[in-house]
């Protein structure tokens, strides 16, 4: 899973239908894994869901590459997920 990490947040983008995505919904507490590390977090809420796609997208870009990120990631559908890390 492709994720960006910004100021103490690991964005993401995924599709509203995933289960993680639902069950992240009910209960905005959850663990991470990157790599061997194993870390707590906590989904934010994103007041403006679109603009917060595009930056996701654009994180994506920067980290992956632009070839590799194409405008369907902003496509509908899709949802923008912020988890900040606790410490």
């Amino acid at each position: 899973m492709w994720f960006a990490y910004e100021d103490g947040a690991v964005w993401l983008r995924t599709d509203h239908d995933t289960d993680w995505y639902r069950n992240l919904l009910r209960d905005s507490h959850c663990r991470i894994r990157v790599g061997s590390s194993e870390l707590a977090a906590t989904s934010e809420p994103i007041a403006d869901a679109a603009a917060a796609l595009q930056h996701v997208v654009e994180l994506f870009r920067a980290k992956y590459g632009a070839e590799w990120v194409s405008d369907w990631y902003v496509e509908r559908g899709r949802a923008p997920v912020r988890l900040r890390l606790e410490r």
